[in-house]
């Protein structure tokens, strides 16, 4: 039998990104489950199976978890911290504590997992291997990308059928020798796959082994991290629930946190001094901070002091509302280097948006909502601005998008889109009667050759090129759409949306508004007429379009070009969304992809009923294509 080890690595490196935001306010490791961080009760397992000396290694946040070993009072381990300037990864952080563990086996132990087991399997599978590691195997949860042999000799990591029958995941804990440092690779950054599967290479296995009555899971992620604390009993090993703090059945409320008696909810934890008020309903939320009321669902925010974004709260300091008491909740990045989040102040909302000067437009967003809302075009209104910060707060108009609506009842369409076209038509209208009065600098340069074409560039490269395997567009192809972009310079230029599609229109109740029109410009109507009407996100019959197309010309004479040219704009603008597509989805944006084939259908109705059998000839083709890779 293998002598109970009495040293342990506990690894705490990590930047918990898939833990963002509720990591901005604190590191993984720190996270608490029923009260408990997550590093304290890898910390308590270890000291019960005897080990006394522990070494945990630091890189994200580390002053915060060294502040909380340094607090630790009632630990029997003697702890010491390992910093990396440059994370070294699982098994290069082992490198700098080599003197530290000394020449007999020792534990490595993940920090952001949740685990009960007892240690005797794991050491009785360390003395009937190689002598190299014994790991811990979950044979029924996570990616199970491991397999063993019938001896439990693991064989593989990578497995090329996760999943099947037979492969396990890989739980994070292992018993270690001193070997290991053997089979390390060349260079600072390495893992303890990387080393395993080195030592693989010359006949050495790792011995795992499937603990019998144990219980894992990670925690590194807000889905594990909600379903981990309505799993109490099972991490426990008890039947019963363990007495702890909590309001009803499903809202987990840690010690520091206020929560009304009469909140309901499901799936949902409250914590770091968050304030939850009368009468709310969390339904899978983290709660990590701020003052939050209401009907919340899957909402993931911790205090807005603590968001990690240092013109935050000056921004609030304009809305009154004090950055502690504010929860932020972060909705991810758009394109034109923006990030977007949404604030909580009790019952009132708000978005709060960062944006970079790489492209100018972001600069002219305020601008351009305040004159368009004069011109009565139905936008959120600017509640703070922040120009020296890089900064906005905008009215918040929620979630339910235009593309929303149709994917869940699209038999309503005509009904909501009615609304939609009068507005555009007041954008082209009025809309383009105010924003010309103003000095030329408030608007975007407007479309022009130039641009066209590099819209048409954009989709033979990241498209045909990319995605199909093409050499360049076909001659015929690149003639029709210089025919096209003509077409279009020649209509009256109004002002333009630029990317008026459904996920750009949110509702309430009835009442809608355009979001992401940053890019305002002069242009021919039909672009966006035809982004709106032949949307690659939506489906609509060629009926219900032209229904629409005539709806919007009827708000004013003038705009009559943007239906006559509506099939011209359409290619256009398909050729431009294509190309985007592509681009996304070579950066790993793969859902992008689902639109491919709808716009590509798009494109083909709108190019044959132009007349443009080139591009239409091709739209043929790209369809087949890509209906065989999917």
């Amino acid at each position: 039998m293998t002598p109970r080890p009495t040293h342990a690595v506990v690894l705490a490196a990590g930047l918990g990104t898939r833990l963002r935001p509720l990591t901005l306010a604190r590191p993984k490791p720190l996270m608490p489950l029923w009260n408990v961080p997550l590093l304290e009760r890898i910390l308590r397992l270890l000291e019960g199976w005897g080990v006394d000396r522990i070494a945990v290694n630091l890189h994200s946040q580390p002053e915060a978890i060294q502040a909380f070993l340094d607090d630790r009072r009632n630990g029997r381990a003697s702890i010491r911290t390992s910093y990396e300037p440059e994370i070294l990864g699982t098994a290069g952080a082992l490198r700098p504590l080599r003197a530290f563990l000394g020449t007999e086996p020792f534990w490595v132990v993940n920090a952001d997992i949740a685990a009960r087991l007892d240690a005797e399997p794991l050491l009785t599978a360390f003395a009937s291997g190689d002598g190299l590691a014994a790991a811990w195997l979950e044979p029924k949860k996570g990616p199970r990308t491991v397999e063993a042999d019938r001896r439990g000799r693991i064989t593989c990591y990578r497995s090329p059928t996760p999943g099947v029958p037979g492969t396990f995941t890989f739980c994070g804990l292992q018993l270690v020798s001193p070997r290991i440092f053997e089979f390390l690779p060349d260079r600072p950054f390495c893992t303890l796959v990387d080393a395993y599967e080195h030592a693989l290479e010359h006949g050495v296995c790792v011995q795992g082994v499937a603990v019998k009555d144990s219980f894992w899971d990670d925690a590194g992620t807000v889905e594990a991290y909600l379903r981990l604390h309505g799993q109490r009993s099972a991490v426990s090993g008890q039947r019963s629930e363990v007495s702890g703090p909590r309001v009803e059945t499903g809202v987990w409320v840690s010690e520091d946190a206020e929560v009304a008696s009469d909140v309901r909810g499901r799936r949902s934890v409250v914590y770091g001094g968050a304030r939850v008020l009368p009468g709310s309903v969390l339904t899978g939320c983290v709660i990590g901070g701020g003052c939050v009321g209401g009907r919340l669902e899957g909402v993931v925010c911790v205090a807005a002091s603590e968001a990690a974004d240092d013109a935050l709260p000056e921004a609030l300091d304009a809305l009154g509302w004090p950055a502690r008491e504010t929860a932020a909740a972060f909705l991810g990045t758009r394109g034109s280097d923006r990030s977007f989040w949404r604030l909580y102040h009790g019952a009132e909302r708000a978005i709060y948006i960062r944006y970079s000067l790489e492209r100018s437009e972001n600069a002219r967003y305020a601008g351009h909502a305040r004159l368009l809302a004069a011109a009565g075009v139905p936008v959120p209104r600017v509640l703070a601005e922040r120009a020296q910060r890089r900064c906005l707060v905008l009215e918040d108009w929620g979630d339910d998008s235009l593309q929303a609506r149709m994917a869940a009842h699209p038999e309503r369409a005509e009904a909501w889109y009615l609304p939609v076209v009068q507005a555009l038509a007041r954008l082209h209208g009025e809309g383009t009667r105010r924003v010309t009065a103003e000095p030329e600098s408030a608007l975007e340069p407007p479309f022009d050759d130039a641009l066209y074409g590099w819209e048409h560039g954009l989709f033979e490269a990241h498209l045909l090129k990319k995605r199909y395997g093409f050499a360049a567009m076909p001659e015929a192809v690149a003639r029709e759409l210089r025919e096209t972009a003509a077409r279009l310079l020649g209509a009256r230029h109004v002002a333009l949306h630029r990317d008026c599609q459904s996920s750009n229109i949110l509702f309430r109740g009835k009442r809608m508004a355009f979001i992401d029109f940053q890019g305002l410009r002069l242009g021919a109507a039909a672009y966006d007429l035809a982004s709106l009407l032949y949307d690659p996100y939506v489906t609509l019959t060629p009926s219900l379009r032209m229904r629409l197309a005539q709806a919007y010309a009827a708000c004013d004479p003038v705009l009559h070009d943007g239906v006559a040219l509506l099939h011209v704009g359409a290619v256009q603008r398909l050729v431009q969304a294509l190309g985007a597509f592509g681009r996304l989805a070579s950066v790993g944006q793969t859902g992008f992809t689902r639109h491919i084939l709808p716009a590509l259908q798009n494109l083909l109705e709108a190019a044959d009923t132009c007349g443009l059998d080139a591009v239409g000839g091709l739209a043929e083709e790209l369809i087949a294509k890509e209906t065989v890779m999917l």
